[in-house]
């Protein structure tokens, strides 16, 4: 059985004439050029067991691939491609786009397709064919069926029989295309108090990131609030949350395994605890807090003379993940 191209592996110590090598790729171009396409695949699989990055045979074995129905093993490959750096590169990022459409990957499609218009490195007899690909690709997605979930899978009676991790698989597992569908499912889900948290942020994540509206009422710990789903904070790119960091990095910059380990607390909180994001605290009272509780792990004393309900919740944070973590 032929393998997969990510199987490959360099022949070692083995010694290859390139005329061989040559030879096997014009046979495969030439069966490639009379839509001879198995045949093509074959030879170009061999030039590719000598020569992995060989960008001439991987393109032509992608389109091989493509042209066979074998849609994911040529996303593969065209993902190599472009890491190895196409010869034609608008033909391939055709070829890739068409491929992400084929494998249902709307979103990439449409993604790859606006970044090529953005950065005007289209020439204009190109430029029209691109957006009517585009075009095409929003046609499809929107009529794309959607994949049937079991909705009794999703009622919150049985959700919480489940364990957080089961809770959290499930939803892992829910397709992009049906978070709008399952919406009122959802919502109802991460607004129940026994839920568990951290599922109950990847809901959240997802929600916003599918752009579905509505208001969300979430109770974490003794922190509770209705949230709109649009206006969900970013963890990645707030403030506040660089605030506190910059802060933890200033205090410890003498001691990065300290730092590291503050670093990581604080990173497993922020996910936790999302949206909720210590509003009520300045940011450098939140890093006193936790530079408090990291000496409390390493000395047992507690330095921190802030608000004792923040370093309960620190506490209370860490227990939970114990519990979680078994």
């Amino acid at each position: 059985m032929r393998k997969k191209y990510r199987d490959l592996k360099r022949k070692g110590n083995v010694i290859v004439f390139p005329t061989t090598i040559n030879r096997l790729l014009t046979d495969g171009m030439n069966f490639l050029k009379n839509e001879n396409y198995e045949d093509a695949r074959d030879k170009l699989y061999q030039v590719l067991s000598y020569e992995p990055e060989n960008a001439a045979a991987l393109g032509a074995y992608a389109y091989s691939l493509f042209e066979l129905g074998d849609y994911e093993e040529a996303l593969d490959v065209c993902r190599e491609l472009l890491k190895v750096g196409p010869i034609h590169y608008l033909e391939t990022m055709e070829l890739y786009i068409s491929i992400l459409m084929q494998v249902r990957e709307y979103k990439e499609a449409e993604q790859m397709i606006e970044i090529l218009i953005e950065e005007n490195v289209l020439p204009e007899e190109r430029l029209e064919q691109f957006r009517q690909l585009r075009d095409l690709n929003e046609r499809i997605a929107s009529n794309a069926p959607v994949e049937k979930v079991s909705t009794s899978l999703y009622s919150l009676d049985h959700f919480l029989t489940l364990t957080p991790f089961e809770q959290e698989r499930l939803i892992m597992d829910l397709p992009l295309e049906s978070y709008k569908a399952m919406k009122n499912y959802l919502i109802q889900i991460a607004e129940h108090p026994n839920v568990d948290m951290l599922t109950k942020t990847y809901i959240l994540f997802m929600l916003h990131q599918e752009k579905i509206r509505g208001t969300v009422h979430i109770q974490k710990f003794h922190l509770e609030a209705s949230f709109s789903i649009a206006a969900l904070p970013d963890p990645l790119n707030n403030k506040r949350l660089n605030a506190v960091k910059r802060y933890l990095e200033d205090a410890l910059a003498q001691d990065p395994t300290r730092l590291e380990m503050v670093q990581e607390l604080f990173e497993r909180h922020i996910y936790l605890l999302y949206p909720f994001q210590w509003e009520e605290y300045e940011p450098r009272e939140v890093a006193e807090a936790y530079l408090s509780y990291l000496d409390l792990l390493f000395t047992g004393e507690e330095t921190f003379s802030g608000d004792e309900n923040l370093t309960n919740l620190i506490i209370s944070a860490e227990q939970w993940f114990e519990w979680r973590n078994g």
